[in-house]
């Protein structure tokens, strides 16, 4: 909900206040039986995690507009926004279910642990202005500036100030153009802008402080370390340039825009991974690790393509092709790691989150082991259960006993997880009553790690994926699925990543297709209905891919910088079929 108030104290003098609040609360529901899969070991469990986001924002703006001599136009805008934030968040699991029948938390278990606690505040306080200069409809000029504060950094390093500015160039409203192209190039702007943004997004609402945390030794109470803090920490600044076109031709039935940009990401804020000797806290660190650059070029067209008193068919297309680089990392290399695998690496000169995995080539056809490629080049093969007078379940092809092959020693980059060119593809045709939408999106030049296919291959207590029964049963067979050996957790990637689970993560997807009819108004006579129309749609209709897993879009790690692109389990994007009707009075 929000609320404002505006006062014009003078001619093109307004002051404005808004204040809003967003409030909400959410339940996440976790049961595992007892019969299979996770919630074998624990004999069964059952947790609540109950959480409540309350945030007000309040925001002050003074704005002139000023005009003079019908040529130069002035906007100048000054103001002040303050938000607060709390997270509260409680609940508990219970474990070791008495009896099969219940599958709720309510029913009747033999612990109960709490889990997920916690109370966290966060403030901003943030001052900003904006002048706007326009020069007989030719030149544009802008320029912004903001000072912002937030409680997460210590003392010292809570502000930030960043600024930005913009030159646009109508050439088309010039005589020459206008008498040269005008015909058919009826407008054109040249335009460049620079500009920093700051960034806190990703820490925690003390990452600056160190901090303990209450806790059970037994049945007694105790506290226990559980943050490192960083005093040093201080804000992420996004540095983006822009240079560009705008331009309409036919009377803006095409109109267009072509982008050159560059965004260098200084101060980049991680959860710098840690040493596990180091014995801190979950292993991280939130730190200031360096610097990153995303360049590349966009463009996007706007058409009409038909235009007839009873059809109409309306276009838009966009593309963007852009590389990602790390420039400088002062650690060093950064792995990501998930909740079962370490399959992604951050490395100045590669894009942020690469895959990085162990090289493998197939099955070796005379013993059904999988072949894998150390740092050296060599080829070596793992079998998980020893014969008799073997001592290595590591050796080369010919049975020599070999390294064991880890993915810090042995591992490879093995392409981007962020896509190299994407974009969609928008039609509206509207012909008499009715009207048709398709949109369709791409992406192309990324990798995903299937972690998903790790485990249904798996040859520990889980479900397994039919693809094993293409496995190698005897001498000869050529196969890309080795030998099954009871409790081999190594072969198909469930210890560390292997690129027999790394595959392209193109896709074009038929984002939503909307049907609709608008009745006529003439079937209303005067009951006073002026627009009724019926429509449906389908979201996420289809998607054409060589993926094998469920959806190439979804991430395990959600949105994570530096573990992107992992599908391990993860559940694909909802298809969803609407119907409705928009009624008008």
């Amino acid at each position: 909900a929000s609320v404002y108030g505006q006062l014009n104290i003078l001619k093109g003098l307004s002051l404005r206040t808004q204040y809003g609040i967003n409030n909400f609360t959410t339940e996440d529901i976790t049961f595992q039986t007892a019969i299979h899969g996770d919630g074998f070991g624990q004999q069964g469990l059952a947790s609540n995690l109950q959480r409540r986001t309350d945030r007000w924002t309040w925001q002050n703006t003074l704005n002139y507009d000023l005009n003079l001599s019908e040529k130069h136009s002035f906007n100048i805008l000054v103001g002040n926004e303050q938000q607060y934030t709390t997270d509260e968040r409680w609940g508990a699991t219970r474990t070791v279910l008495a009896d099969p029948l219940f599958e709720t938390y309510q029913g009747n278990y033999t612990t109960i642990n709490p889990a997920g606690n916690f109370q966290g505040e966060n403030y901003l306080l943030s001052y900003f202005g904006r002048l706007n200069y326009n020069f007989n409809r030719r030149y544009q000029f802008s320029f912004t500036i903001r000072s912002d504060e937030y409680s997460a950094f210590a003392a010292g390093r809570k502000q930030g100030t960043f600024w930005g500015a913009s030159l646009g160039y109508a050439i088309s409203e010039e005589t020459f153009w206008k008498n040269t192209f005008g015909n058919f190039f009826n407008y054109f702007r040249l335009r460049g802008s620079y500009g920093e943004v700051g960034n806190f997004n990703g820490i925690g609402n003390f990452a600056s402080f160190s901090l303990y945390n209450s806790g059970l030794y037994g049945p007694d109470a105790t506290v226990n370390f559980n943050q490192v803090g960083n005093t040093e920490l201080t804000w992420e600044t996004s540095k983006k340039t822009d240079i560009g076109v705008n331009f309409g031709l036919f009377n803006d039935r095409l109109q267009g825009e072509v982008t050159y940009f560059t965004n260098l990401v200084d101060g980049l804020i991680l959860d710098a991974p840690q040493s596990p000797s180091k014995g801190i806290p979950g292993n991280t660190i939130s730190t200031n690790v360096g610097s990153m650059e995303n360049r590349g070029i966009e463009v996007g067209l706007t058409g009409t393509i038909v235009r007839k008193a009873r059809v109409n068919w309306t276009s838009n297309f966009n593309i963007t092709y852009m590389e990602n680089e790390i420039l400088e990392l002062a650690g060093g290399d950064i792995q990501g790691a998930t909740g079962l695998e370490t399959a992604n690496i951050s490395r100045v000169g590669q894009s942020v989150g690469s895959l990085y995995v162990v090289e493998t080539r197939g099955v070796n056809p005379a013993t059904g082991q999988r072949i894998f490629v150390n740092s050296k080049g060599e080829l070596v093969q793992y079998i998980h259960v020893l014969p008799a007078g073997q001592t290595s379940r590591w050796t080369y092809l010919d049975g020599r006993p070999a390294a064991a092959v880890t993915v810090a020693a042995d591992g490879k980059v093995y392409g981007p997880t962020l896509p190299k060119w994407y974009g969609a593809w928008d039609n509206t045709v509207r012909f008499m009553n009715f009207d048709v939408n398709v949109q369709v999106q791409y992406s192309l030049g990324n990798y995903v790690y299937n972690g998903t296919q790790a485990g249904l291959r798996d040859q520990r207590f889980w479900n397994n994926h039919t693809d094993l029964l293409d496995r190698w049963q005897k001498e000869g067979d050529v196969t890309n699925i080795p030998r099954v050996v009871l409790n081999d957790n190594v072969s198909n990637g469930s210890s560390f990543p292997i690129s027999e689970n790394v595959e392209k993560g193109d896709f074009l997807r038929i984002r939503n297709i909307a049907l609709g009819y608008t009745l006529p108004n003439t079937l209303f006579g005067k009951v006073g209905i002026t627009n009724l129309r019926i429509y449906g749609s389908v979201y996420n209709a289809y998607i054409f891919t060589d993926y094998s897993g469920t959806d190439p879009e979804v991430s395990t790690n959600g949105n994570s910088n530096i573990s992107p692109g992992v599908d391990r389990n993860s559940v694909g994007v909802g298809r969803t079929y609407t119907v409705g009707l928009n009624l008008g009075f």
